[in-house]
């Protein structure tokens, strides 16, 4: 069995396709790292002019306004509220002019709790989050800026207690490690998965090309399908590596960070969060990728024995990718079991960081319901594989 194994191997790391799709990642790694990366702007960010706009102007205004009988309701309103966001606003300007850190990091945790107490749920009408958050129409512009001012409070009272080497790059999450964060809660999961989906497409069915090479091994075909499922697994962990490159360059330029970094964790029924330590966040998304790769390889193992049809193999996979595309929508999960359904946990990061509950109005997607549904639905695919390749009918040659 060992032997049929880097038999198998070798045939998967000399395949063309294979090589160009590994390529491919490498080349994808590097363009982000050089073109798309550095043009990262977030709409959470250091920016001490704005700090200082906005400090200034309400001071003058708090300077010059006079309070009397007839003032209007709205101005003692601002009046009321803009002392002590000033004087957070203040603490933040002197303190990343000083370049203190920490007491940065520990005013501009008050300044969002602050705000986000004053603006949500914004019954006044009259205070709004970042202008970043309303662009394009979005209707859930007051929700996005709610969870983003909540994040962001999280996140910079976790730098006041932790240990991490703080910066502007940290601040503005912009470290090899927290870019890798930002692209688990982003298009990396997608990448993956379709990338094991390329991989494994024609485990099988190659052997077609090549009939009297194998018909001789004294392995039965649940085996040989065993086999190739662990080489496909592993070269789906080995795409990991072009696209590490990418990051190798970001922290060479911005720096790598560490481990140590805190990752809010949103949770719905509180609707708040809580912190967990960089490694232990990478560590869930590796877990649940790895299931991921299981389940994908379990699936075409059983499409390929079924069917024998390598472009029937591609439809099934990218029907799993893409099918959360079809009924997702904001607020479904109050209404639909979306957490029984193993394309609703294709966004690994946001799974993780709550954020896909969030969106979904739900408390039931977590990564220990995600890896339960895949560990689930992969041993259910295994079961149908093995029992169909013990069919003459459905025999691999």
């Amino acid at each position: 069995m060992w032997a049929y194994f880097k038999f198998e191997f070798l045939q998967f790391i000399s395949n063309r396709k294979n090589i160009a799709i590994y390529v491919i990642l490498l080349f994808f790694s590097c363009d982000f790292a050089l073109k798309i990366a550095p043009t990262y702007n977030p709409i959470e960010r250091v920016d001490v002019s704005e700090i200082e706009a906005r400090y200034l102007t309400r001071e003058a205004f708090l300077n010059n306004v006079v309070i009397d009988e007839g003032t209007h309701y709205l101005s003692s309103f601002a009046v009321s509220i803009f002392q002590e966001w000033n004087e957070y606003e203040g603490e933040r300007l002197e303190a990343i002019k000083q370049h203190n850190l920490k007491e940065y990091a520990e005013a501009t945790s008050k300044w969002y709790t602050y705000a986000d107490k004053l603006t949500f749920p914004n019954a006044m009408g009259v205070l709004y989050y970042n202008p970043g958050y309303y662009t394009f129409g979005n209707i859930y512009a007051t929700m996005d800026g709610h969870y983003a001012y909540l994040y962001s409070a999280s996140r910079y009272k976790a730098y006041t207690e932790g240990k991490s080497n703080l910066s502007v790059n940290v601040f503005e999450e912009r470290t090899a490690l927290q870019t890798l964060q930002r692209l688990l809660n982003s298009y990396l999961p997608l990448i993956l998965i379709v990338s094991c989906i390329l991989l494994t497409v024609d485990i099988v069915l190659k052997d077609r090309r090549n009939p009297t090479l194998l018909q001789g091994l004294p392995l039965s075909d649940w085996r040989k399908l065993i086999v190739k499922g662990l080489v496909s697994l592993l070269g789906s962990l080995i795409s990991i590596i072009p696209l590490s490159v990418g990051l190798l360059i970001i922290g060479g330029r911005n720096g790598f960070g560490d481990f140590d970094l805190p990752v809010p964790i949103y949770s719905s029924g509180k609707d708040a969060f809580s912190n967990i330590l960089m490694g232990e966040y990478l560590v869930q998304n590796m877990l649940f990728i790895v299931f991921w790769f299981l389940f994908i390889i379990s699936l075409l193992l059983f499409v390929s024995v079924l069917l024998k049809n390598e472009f029937a193999n591609l439809v099934v996979g990218f029907m799993f990718v893409i099918a959360e595309f079809i009924y997702f929508e904001r607020g479904l999960g109050a209404v639909w079991n979306v957490q029984w359904y193993p394309t609703s946990y294709v966004q690994v990061g946001q799974i993780i960081s709550g954020y896909r509950n969030f969106l979904y109005g739900s408390e039931t997607l977590t990564f220990g319901s995600g890896i339960l549904v895949m560990g689930l639905c992969t041993f259910i695919f295994l079961v149908f594989t093995f029992l169909i390749s013990n069919q003459r009918k459905f025999k691999l040659l």
